[in-house]
């Protein structure tokens, strides 16, 4: 198109208008780039592997989050002045403390801590033992290496009547659970209820799950 001297309008034929430079884009090929843009198509093999390692990633995320025991171990009941509540054939009456896997999975408790002092968290490591899921289990607390050396579960000491604290740690040194236990009257526990507050038990249940009649601590 081209205007000649009295400013009339001329259209160029298609042969006209062969000359025209060749680096300008059309009208089309101007707004299909602009609206387009870049093409971003991703191989397929690349796309596998970005969400292979983004599963890996969820997984390797709630392991940690988790820790390396899967699921949840507990502190459930605690008996610092034990009389009667328990009788062990090797042990006679000691101090115990009840462990309660609230996981969906058996989780094998090698090298987990018990202890009193913060400072010392591997006061007493537990032995190779698998608790299945929902189970309970118990570990005596009772001074003297003898005691200890007669049953893989008893720590070697004991527990204050008076007072005591109490810390569960898994064997990277994670905190699993912690508590204070206040002092106790012979034959009484300190208990976790199902809500999970804790509460003094004057029937205890070693090695079973703990009872309704849980007098709230704060009480």
């Amino acid at each position: 198109m081209e205007r000649n001297e009295t400013n009339d309008i001329q259209l160029l034929s298609p042969e006209e208008s062969e000359g025209a430079p060749a680096d300008v884009p059309s009208f089309e090929e101007e707004f299909s780039g602009r609206r387009r843009g870049p093409d971003l198509k991703l191989p397929l093999g690349l796309l596998i592997t970005f969400l292979l390692i983004g599963g890996v990633g969820f997984f390797l995320w709630r392991y940690l989050a988790e820790g390396p025991s899967g699921g949840t171990l507990i502190l459930n009941e605690i008996c610092t002045a034990n009389h009667e509540s328990l009788v062990s054939e090797t042990l006679d009456t000691p101090d115990w403390v009840e462990l309660y896997n609230g996981s969906n999975r058996d989780l094998n408790l090698k090298d987990y801590g018990l202890t009193d002092n913060p400072k010392q968290s591997y006061k007493y490591r537990l032995p190779d033992v698998t608790l299945e899921a929902g189970e309970y289990l118990l570990v005596y607390f009772t001074g003297g290496s003898e005691a200890a050396d007669a049953d893989p579960l008893c720590t070697g000491f004991g527990l204050s009547r008076y007072g005591e604290s109490l810390l569960l740690v898994d064997a990277n040194y994670n905190l699993l659970d912690s508590v204070e236990v206040p002092a106790l009257e012979p034959d009484v526990s300190y208990a976790r209820a199902a809500d999970g507050s804790w509460g003094y038990a004057i029937r205890p249940t070693p090695g079973e799950a703990n009872g309704e009649d849980i007098i709230p601590a704060w009480n």
